[in-house]
């Protein structure tokens, strides 16, 4: 079997999943493949996530495997494999490693060929959505998605707030191609979500522009994914409380938010967390 399997150790969760498949699976491989001479793999079957997979070296040529084949080689030794630890543990983006993938990817979805259609400031706010038939069907490995998780019910109102400040939009990446999702953020000057995947996106940010989380309660562990992954990039960083999972957030809240952003672009820049020198160590270069 001349294809080497690429396997995924990720942190935590299912590759499924944007945020895991992102940093768990999708950044390990793109950076494992610029340093091998091979364009030809084995990748494990991630659901949703597969066109991803069309943002690698241009003329790779790749095979799908189910989880339970590929486990099944990895145990038995029936293929040669290489073990590719995630990066979505969010103690530890390394910020050379993410600015490296970003710059590959932003290059291959032809982002920085895409002329800006205006000079007004570009706002982008997500909104999540009902999540993919994929996720309720017996072939997935978490159940739920979307708003399953989290929601922001009053996002409209919050849009017709924000509609003054410049070219506001409110998307759902989930229904987007992955191209048109890198170009869209790559001419994002402020990024406003509520906690969830879709701000994994902000690695393809310029500097000097801005990301605010609506944040409901969180567990400590997942509450500073995203301010961490915003000090690894160089961004602003703003956040806005959320009473609970579902509940509504005063659009003007969100407008006032955004105006700040905008005042004082790409500010502040939050630090990671955790206490030297161990906040040093976690930002180290990983081995793929």
């Amino acid at each position: 079997m001349p294809r080497t399997m690429l396997v995924p150790a990720q942190w935590n969760g299912s590759v499924e999943h944007f945020y895991h498949f992102f940093f768990g699976y999708l950044v390990p491989v793109v950076l494992y493949q610029e340093k091998s001479d091979s364009n030809s793999f084995v990748v494990r079957d991630c659901g949703p996530m597969n066109p991803w997979f069309d943002l690698l070296r241009p003329g790779t040529d790749l095979d799908f495997m189910t989880p339970g084949v590929m486990l099944h080689r990895v145990l038995t030794h029936r293929q040669e494999r290489v073990i590719l630890r995630g990066w979505d543990d969010p103690t530890r983006f390394h910020k050379a490693s993410l600015r490296k993938f970003s710059g590959i990817v932003s290059e291959r979805a032809g982002a920085s060929r895409v002329a800006a259609t205006t000079s007004s400031p570009r706002i982008t706010m997500l909104e999540r959505r009902a999540g993919p038939d994929f996720y309720t069907g017996a072939s997935s490995e978490v159940y739920s998605s979307g708003t399953d998780f989290r929601s922001w019910p009053n996002v409209a109102e919050s849009h017709a707030a924000i509609m003054p400040l410049g070219e506001a939009a409110v998307v759902d990446t989930a229904g987007m191609s992955p191209k048109d999702q890198v170009r869209l953020f790559e001419q994002t000057d402020v990024l406003i979500a509520q906690h969830g995947a879709g701000l994994s996106n902000m690695v393809f940010m310029k500097p000097g522009t801005t990301v605010i989380e609506v944040k409901p309660p969180l567990e400590t562990i997942i509450s500073t994914i995203y301010s961490n992954l915003a000090a690894a990039m160089g961004l602003g960083y703003r956040a806005i409380e959320q009473a609970s999972d579902h509940a509504a957030v005063p659009a003007e809240d969100i407008r006032s938010a955004a105006e700040a952003a905008l005042s004082d672009p790409g500010q502040p820049v939050p630090h990671m967390t955790g206490r030297l020198p161990a906040r040093i160590r976690r930002q180290l270069p990983r081995r793929l």
